[in-house]
């Protein structure tokens, strides 16, 4: 049995009011490795050579990311949901969408402090779904990445 020490206090969080800002993804397959370094709250990731990061367009403001843990048979799991506003609607965007749409990814989500966490992992990659809308007020499309994962995001280090 392992034992656990307790805080004898919580501190207030350094980055009280924080803002998704940029959104990127990467398809899982383009990643080698992803390490837990320095400790299990921060990712390393390694991308295969000449990958990177893609980055995701979003109307400002819109994007929530949420993590709500979630019983099943095989113990606890965590749903992770990043949902933004696309706005807008061409075929070159629609083109891009459907290329990742039934791909397993990983993504990174940029807070306004320039610090960014992980969203899914090699082996629980987020999906993305995509919902449209043309009328008189917004045109465009709420699209979510989302997946179930044991983790929770974690930090990601450079």
């Amino acid at each position: 049995m392992t034992s656990f020490i307790f805080p004898t206090e919580i501190s207030k969080n350094s980055n009280l009011t924080p803002a998704v800002c940029k959104i990127f993804f990467s398809l899982q397959e383009d990643i080698d490795a992803i390490s837990s370094i320095p400790d299990r709250f921060h990712r390393h990731v390694d991308f295969k050579s000449g990958k990177t990061w893609s980055e995701i367009y979003f109307t400002p403001g819109s994007a929530e990311f949420t993590e709500k843990p979630k019983d099943n048979d095989a113990g606890e799991l965590i749903e992770q949901s990043l949902k933004f506003i696309f706005p807008g609607e061409d075929d070159t965007n629609l083109a891009d969408l459907d290329a990742i749409r039934a791909r397993p990814v990983l993504v990174s989500i940029q807070y306004s402090d320039g610090e960014s966490k992980l969203m899914g992992d090699l082996a629980n990659g987020a999906k993305i779904t995509q919902v449209s809308q043309v009328s008189s007020k917004a045109t465009g499309a709420q699209i979510e990445f989302y997946c179930l994962t044991p983790d929770r995001a974690c930090w990601i280090t450079a």
